[in-house]
């Protein structure tokens, strides 16, 4: 899909997403205690952090934003136990709250 594979100075977009399935999100999966079914963290939303929230050319402020994602998906489950959390880009807002950056897409036209 377009914009995808967009570099954001150090690693591209599809490395911070591989980086976030593979390391941020198990880490803090544990560091919570929330159960891998009970938490769905899409792509699209882990795209929607690094294009709106995360353009640095580190993990460090992604990996803080899925954190935050968890905590909060953490707070919910422990109020209501039968509770699975799904986070897409449509309700990403209610954790994370506004994007820093509006503009999803880096450039209108690829330079």
């Amino acid at each position: 899909s377009s914009g995808i594979n967009a570099e954001y100075g150090g690693y591209i977009a599809e490395e911070k997403l591989a980086i976030a399935q593979r390391y941020l999100s198990p880490a803090c999966g544990r560091d919570t205690g929330i159960k891998e079914d009970a938490l769905t963290l899409t792509d699209e939303a882990i795209m929607s952090l690094i294009k709106g929230y995360c353009r640095e050319s580190g993990v460090r402020n992604l990996q803080k934003h899925i954190e935050r994602i968890y905590r909060k998906a953490a707070m919910k489950i422990v109020s209501e136990p039968e509770t699975n959390v799904n986070v897409s880009p449509d309700n990403l807002e209610e954790f994370v709250g506004k994007p820093k950056f509006l503009n999803l897409r880096l450039y209108e036209n690829t330079p």
